[in-house]
């Protein structure tokens, strides 16, 4: 499914709507562009920042509002897995 939205932004705006969703496509263009994964903890409007407890080794970026991409550093560093969108006040 999200591979679907990241490819096709009418599904990404039918399954968050069109500020989550234009935002989304933004953000995993922005992430695959990244040299190196450690480079995306310098860009604030990203907000990236570690989870804890039962998440412990993902990490959340700022979409917008309360939304937030929810990923892993891929094998190789160079790369990330995104995991799922999670709405933190829903």
């Amino acid at each position: 499914r999200l591979q679907r939205c990241f490819e096709e932004e009418k599904e990404a705006i039918r399954s968050w709507g069109p500020n989550v969703g234009r935002r989304y496509i933004e953000r995993v263009n922005f992430i695959l562009a990244a040299d190196h994964w450690d480079d995306l903890f310098n860009y604030q409007f990203l907000a990236l920042h570690p989870l804890r407890g039962d998440r412990q080794g993902q990490f959340a970026a700022r979409l917008t509002g309360g939304y937030r991409l929810i990923m892993r550093p891929g094998e190789t560093r160079h790369t990330a897995v995104i995991i799922e969108v999670e709405d933190y006040h829903g």
